[in-house]
């Protein structure tokens, strides 16, 4: 999961899919914030709770977030509400928005790194890509 937005305005929240270290863009999915549009952690925690009310969609084994231990901690908050049992780790960005450390939560094996990082730079590319096509078109909520 991955946000996009200039000062809150025109924010979005991404859903990207890895599977076996493949992309799965069939499972992508998009969300316009609807509550407050700067706050991340509040966000997140609004698009989780939307995307789990689609039990149509198959639940991850794993949730990757964009952020540190706040958005973690709003994840498993969000995950527990919903009585689910899926890990959680985020990617940590540097000052330059590159992604430099992984904050693995209760898990253990960092055999998914790869994966990891994949997950989160394609949901970054995604969540950039849709928040300038809807700012392009004048989006406001």
């Amino acid at each position: 999961y991955d946000i996009a937005h200039i000062s809150g305005t025109n924010a979005v929240w991404v859903m990207a899919v890895v599977e076996d270290e493949e992309l799965a863009k069939s499972q992508y999915r998009k969300f316009r914030i609807r509550v407050d549009r700067n706050d991340d952690t509040a966000n997140l925690r609004e698009v989780l709770t939307r995307r789990f009310n689609h039990p149509k969609w198959r639940f991850p084994d794993l949730i990757v977030v964009d952020g540190g231990a706040g958005q973690i901690n709003v994840a498993k908050e969000a995950i527990k509400n919903v009585g689910l049992n899926i890990d959680v780790v985020s990617v940590v960005k540097d000052k330059r928005h590159k992604a430099c450390e992984i904050l693995w939560g209760n898990i253990k094996s960092r055999a998914l790194d790869k994966s990891l990082f994949l997950a989160n730079s394609e949901a970054h590319r995604f969540a950039i890509g849709y928040h300038r096509r809807l700012r392009g078109k004048g989006f406001r909520i």
